[in-house]
C-alpha cells in the first residue's frame, strides 16, 4: 500500500512524496534520493519491493522536478543546494512519523552528494560521484561533457529560462539555476567547497556506516569519479562494491539498471543483506 504525501520544506516549499507502506514493519526506514531530473516514480518498483521486505520506504521529488514543479519552471530560483534543504524535510517528516527509527538514505548519483549536506543515519550510494570533467576517461566522453556544461546549459537557461533537458530526451526540465549550478561544479576540481566553503566540514565529519555501489559500465558515475566523492567523504566507514554487470547476471547496468526490477534476485538482496546487518554504535538514530 502506498500514501501520497504533501510535505513542506522550511522555506515553505511544498514537495510531492510517497510512502511505500511495509505490512510487517522493519526497525528501519528506507527514504531514497532521486538522480538530477529523474523523477520519484523511476524508483518505485525498488520501493515496492523494499517494503514487501518490511521497509517503510519514502521516495520524493526534488523541488522543480515531477510532481514538486511549479507552473512556470522559469519563475523558479531553486538551486542544487536548496535540493538538500527538500532532503532535510523529508528526513524531519520521517523522524516526526516514525521517532527513534533507523534511518537509511538511498541515494542515487546526485542524491548521495546531498547526503553530505544533511544529518542523518546510514548511507548507501548508488552510481554517486562528483561531476568534474576530468575524472571521465576517453576523448568522446570528455568532449561531449565540456559542450553541456560549457555550452548547452548556458545558452539554453538563457533563451528559455529553465534548462529544457525534456526536449533533447535526457531527463526531466531542470529550473535553470539548478543547471547553472551543476555545471559550475562539474569544472571545479573542488566539486562545490569553493561556492559553498561551509559544507565542508559536513562532509569531513560525517561518520556514518556506508555502501557504495557503482559499475565498470556506467558512463555517468566512472570509477574516478566514484572515488572523487570518497575522497570528499573521508570520515565515513566506507564499503565500496565497484560491480561488473556479470557480477549480476547481466549484459549491461549503466547509470540506471539498478533500479530495474529484473536486479532483484542478486544485487537488490545483497542490498539489504547490508542494511540488515548490525552496526551497533555506529549506527545514529533518527531520532
Amino acid at each position: 500500500m502506498k500514501e501520497v504525501l504533501d510535505v513542506v520544506a522550511r522555506d515553505g516549499i511544498h514537495l510531492s512524496a510517497t510512502w511505500f507502506m511495509a505490512e510487517s514493519p522493519h526497525e528501519k526506514v528506507v527514504l531514497i534520493n532521486s538522480a538530477t531530473g529523474v523523477r520519484q516514480q523511476y524508483y518505485s518498483d525498488f520501493a515496492k519491493w523494499l517494503s514487501r521486505e518490511g521497509f517503510h520506504v519514502y521516495t520524493f521529488d526534488y523541488r522543480g522536478i515531477g510532481n514538486s514543479r511549479p507552473e512556470k519552471l522559469e519563475d523558479a530560483l531553486y538551486d542544487m543546494h536548496d535540493w538538500s534543504v527538500d532532503v532535510d524535510a523529508m528526513i524531519g517528516y520521517i523522524t516526526h512519523v516514525h521517532p527513534g527509527a533507523q534511518l537509511i538514505i538511498i541515494g542515487h548519483s546526485v542524491g548521495g552528494q546531498l547526503i553530505g549536506m544533511s544529518n542523518l543515519s546510514t548511507f548507501i550510494m548508488i552510481g554517486s560521484q562528483t561531476p568534474y570533467w576530468k575524472n571521465y576517461k576517453g576523448l568522446g566522453i570528455k568532449l561531449k561533457l565540456l559542450m553541456f556544461w560549457y555550452l548547452a546549459i548556458p545558452i539554453a537557461t538563457k533563451v528559455f529560462g529553465y534548462f529544457p533537458a525534456s526536449r533533447l530526451k535526457l531527463f526531466e526540465d531542470l529550473p535553470a539555476e539548478v543547471a547553472r549550478q551543476w555545471a559550475r561544479w562539474a569544472k571545479n576540481k573542488n566539486y562545490i567547497f569553493d561556492e559553498l566553503p561551509s559544507e565542508k566540514k559536513s562532509f569531513d565529519t560525517l561518520q556514518q556506516p556506508t555502501l557504495m555501489i557503482s559499475f565498470s559500465d556506467d558512463a555517468l558515475a566512472p570509477y574516478d569519479a566514484v572515488l572523487d566523492l570518497k575522497r570528499f567523504y573521508r570520515s565515513l566507514k566506507t564499503e565500496h562494491w565497484y560491480l561488473t554487470p556479470e557480477d549480476v547476471l547481466k549484459k549491461k547496468v549503466g547509470h540506471f539498471g539498478f533500479f530495474r526490477k529484473d536486479m532483484e534476485a542478486i544485487i537488490w538482496r545483497e542490498t539489504v543483506r547490508w542494511i540488515d546487518k548490525d552496526f551497533s554504535s555506529e549506527k545514529r538514530r533518527a531520532a
